[in-house]
């Protein structure tokens, strides 16, 4: 599910680290030369470089390791075969099993293959929607597969000294002197269309409302900016990477956004939040309401889990009112 879901995967690595007492290992799954050569992971590719695991100190990498000519071509074979969804899925649930069984035994550190389609906190998904698992939060369902739990969700993100001097640097030039407020009124559409957003007048109205009333602020938009950018805002739109927005949510007052990357990012920075949240699965699954000041109608559609279409003309969004968004952004910069 991109990078949020790898920052739930955050959680679930912390709370196994934290419990366990051992760094757990996140590698991608093995084919089949690596098994046959005794690894219970993919030699040839990990999460080193990652956006979300970069500098992570929690978590451990395996060696990679080139592979042969013959090697490669077998494991190209290999992966067209595993790519029917039955044999796919029994092949991770031995890796799964055998890996599970050799760290109870002593025998391999537990290796955590992130990639694996039976950790997915969705129980299957069709072309029409996605259809999520029940039986707690997204990260306590996954951390149940090895037998550990997350009681509270929290993700974790480590920015780099140059990630942070980047931030100061691009605060700096741009003349931000005031505490600033940061907004993100687009979301990824590549995987549920416009379900998470929240029509664009009606964030260039809260922003009016927010400059009237709160000048004491500045008001800067990030992201990509593929919906527009808002008049009356200071404009970082692709000026930041995903890991460098995380230093200026850090520096930020609060955040305003929907669901989607940059909410776990702000969660991940303990970063104050107001959140608009729709249909498409509910904050008590995927969200931080321990944290973050959630706004949430609770439409009787919902969790839908559809593939960017709606028959009920986007009720969950589209009832959020301008005003409701104003009192919860007053009430969150009161309580902080």
């Amino acid at each position: 599910m991109g990078l949020g879901g790898n920052l739930i995967w955050t959680a679930v690595l912390h709370s196994i680290a934290e419990q366990s007492g051992e760094k757990p290992v996140i590698a991608k799954t093995p084919l089949l030369t690596d098994f046959l050569a005794g690894a219970l992971f993919k030699r040839g590719d990990d999460y080193r470089t990652d956006q979300v695991f970069l500098g992570n100190s929690e978590i451990a990498h395996p060696k990679i390791s080139s592979k042969s000519r013959p090697e490669r071509l077998i494991d190209c074979l290999f992966e067209k075969m595993i790519s029917l969804p039955r044999l796919r899925s029994c092949w991770e649930h031995y890796v799964y099993r055998k890996s599970l069984a050799d760290w109870k035994n002593g025998k391999q550190p537990l290796y955590v293959h992130i990639d694996m389609r039976l950790h997915s906190y969705a129980e299957k998904q069709t072309k029409q929607r996605t259809f999520w698992k029940t039986g707690g939060t997204a990260s306590s369902i996954i951390a149940a597969n090895f037998g550990f739990d997350v009681p509270e969700p929290k993700c974790r993100f480590f920015p780099t000294s140059e990630e942070e001097a980047y931030v100061d640097g691009l605060l700096a030039s741009e003349g931000i002197t005031k505490p600033f407020i940061v907004i993100e009124p687009d979301t990824n559409r590549d995987w549920f269309g416009e379900l998470r957003a929240w029509p664009f007048e009606r964030w260039q109205e809260l922003v009016y409302s927010l400059n009237d009333n709160l000048p004491q602020f500045e008001l800067i938009q990030t992201g990509l900016g593929r919906g527009g950018v808002l008049d009356g805002v200071r404009d970082f739109t692709n000026k930041t990477s995903f890991r460098e927005a995380a230093s200026l949510l850090d520096r930020s007052t609060l955040f305003i956004g929907t669901e989607g990357g940059l909410m776990h990012l702000s969660a991940a920075v303990n970063c104050r939040s107001v959140v608009l949240w729709g249909g498409l699965t509910l904050p008590e699954f995927i969200g931080y309401p321990h944290q973050q000041r959630i706004i949430c109608h609770r439409v009787s559609c919902a969790p839908c889990g559809n593939a960017g279409w709606c028959d009920n003309e986007h009720l969950c969004m589209r009832s959020i009112t301008v005003k409701e968004v104003y009192l919860s952004v007053l009430e969150e910069l009161k309580a902080g």
